[in-house]
């Protein structure tokens, strides 16, 4: 029975020690007698973590991270290492007041004495007068345990109210970041659009003028010619005159070519729906037409192949922009249109034999670039515009084909949708 009985308790003692916490180490300080020995044996019996300084030197990094409660003798207070221990305990961070249980045994005078020396550096002081009792001394520790362990808690809520200062700060740049960056873009965009508007009033006042003088040099000049050879007409036979059978058909020659040129203007103002299909019957309707003033050709590899209408469509229009501006300004003897497959990518190249493109930077380019590479972007294609070696300019729109934008009606990257209206 008397072995049952020693069992048990060695089971609870080691049950109480497997339920200490870091942090809950009693260190007990009496540099006088057996009192650090007897008091060590009797909180290890209870299931109390202890430790005997000898030296508070050697333990004062224990005492700063691991102690629980300080046990001391008020001899501690008075020896040599009293200093010490004060400044240790006054160098607590803020949220730690080490609790202190101080054993005295002299008179009013000197308990108040100790107790004033001890809080200027502690916070939480108890003082018990020797001799005591065993349970006093147990529940006084325990109490100074749990007020220890308390403080635990609350630099660990301390702890993590940082960690979490310092996400929700990191966040708040992150953002704030992300929102400077969204800002910058939206500012971009703002100007683009803005440069966009003035682009659309060029592009409106460039078509008046290239409209009004190819009235006046075209369809102005064949009405004038019609009227002067119909007066010529008339004064024949007012004065009755023979009328030549070649003046009525010069007449007639002369009005068929004002149609003609009529028919071309209209062609240009109207805007064409070019589809994949006819994407290349439209570039053939383009070079015939009698407005340019260069001799224009089309050379036509059949591996080229675009199925996507959008696509089709603003190929087109990049290469009426740039025969336009070829024929503006190359000063060339003639403009060629290449449709080839390049790998996977279909190209579109209007080449001329002119004065070149000059080498100034891409800021610095004219309307008509700006306008084919954004209806480039619009396709989810890149144009490049170069001088090759043997001279002139070449204006190249790479379109690259996948499965996905190859079929019919499938927008591609950066398109529009194919329901809407394909309006330029």
């Amino acid at each position: 029975m008397r072995r049952s009985i020693h069992n048990d308790a060695t089971r609870e003692k080691h049950a109480r020690v497997s339920r200490r916490r870091k942090g809950e180490c009693v260190f007990i300080i009496a540099p006088v007698g057996q009192d650090a020995e007897t008091m060590a044996a009797l909180l290890d019996a209870e299931g109390f973590e202890t430790q005997v300084c000898r030296r508070l030197d050697e333990y004062s990094g224990r005492i700063t991270d691991d102690a629980g409660v300080l046990l001391l003798t008020e001899e501690a207070l008075e020896s040599a290492q009293g200093s010490l221990l004060l400044d240790l305990l006054k160098a607590q961070p803020p949220w730690s007041e080490l609790p202190l249980i101080l054993l005295t045994s002299g008179g009013e005078s000197r308990r108040a004495g100790l107790l004033n020396l001890a809080a200027t550096a502690a916070g939480t002081v108890t003082l018990l007068e020797r001799p005591i009792s065993t349970l006093t001394l147990l529940r006084s520790v325990q109490v100074a345990l749990l007020s220890r362990r308390r403080q635990y808690q609350v630099r660990d809520l301390v702890t993590q109210l940082a960690n979490l200062n310092e996400t929700l700060e990191h966040r708040v740049r992150q953002r704030t970041a992300e929102l400077s960056a969204t800002n910058r873009q939206l500012e971009n965009e703002i100007s683009q659009r803005k440069g966009l508007e003035g682009q659309i009033l060029e592009i409106s006042d460039r078509e008046q003028q290239r409209l009004g003088q190819e009235l006046h040099d075209g369809l102005c000049q064949h009405l004038t010619a019609v009227a002067f050879m119909a007066r010529s007409v008339a004064l024949r036979l007012k004065n009755h005159r023979v009328i030549e059978v070649e003046d009525i058909e010069k007449i007639a020659q002369l009005v068929n070519d004002a149609a003609s040129d009529t028919r071309d203007l209209s062609r240009a103002l109207h805007r064409i729906d070019v589809d994949a299909v006819g994407l290349v019957d439209a570039l053939r309707d383009l070079i015939d037409r009698e407005i340019w003033r260069i001799p224009c050709r089309l050379e036509f590899k059949p591996s080229f192949r675009v199925e996507n209408d959008i696509a089709a469509g603003e190929m087109y229009r990049i290469a009426r922009e740039a025969v336009i501006n070829a024929n503006k300004h190359s000063q060339a003897r003639e403009i060629v249109i290449r449709l080839e497959r390049v790998e996977n990518e279909m190209v579109l190249r209007v080449i001329d034999n002119g004065v070149g493109f000059p080498s100034e930077p891409k800021t610095k380019r004219g309307l008509g670039a700006h306008i084919m590479g954004y209806r480039a972007r619009l396709i989810g294609a890149r144009l490049e515009i170069d001088s090759p070696k043997e001279g002139g300019t070449r204006v190249s729109c790479i379109y690259r084909t996948t499965h996905s934008n190859q079929r019919r009606g499938k927008t591609p990257r950066y398109g529009h949708s194919p329901q809407k209206s394909r309006k330029h």
